[in-house]
């Protein structure tokens, strides 16, 4: 096989052999923030009204705890 035949075989399998995203880590942080705001949007329109601030408080305050990482459990 010469490079020609290379380059045509490359040409004819593009879309075959699967090459790494080039923007996975981008695209990964971006579905997670998007999933937490959702939450948090969803948790502020659908919670009861009395217990609203308090669900909510509650909600963003997992959502930080998630993206900072679990404090070291006190003994």
């Amino acid at each position: 096989m010469n490079e020609r035949d290379q380059e045509l075989l490359d040409k004819q399998l593009w879309g075959v052999s699967p090459s790494p995203p080039r923007n996975g880590g981008r695209t990964g942080v971006a579905f997670i923030a998007v999933f937490l705001v959702g939450i948090a949007i969803g948790d502020i329109l659908f919670a009861h009204q009395s217990t609203r601030t308090e669900t909510a408080s509650h909600s963003m305050t997992a959502a930080l705890l998630l993206l900072n990482g679990m404090p070291p459990i006190a003994r």
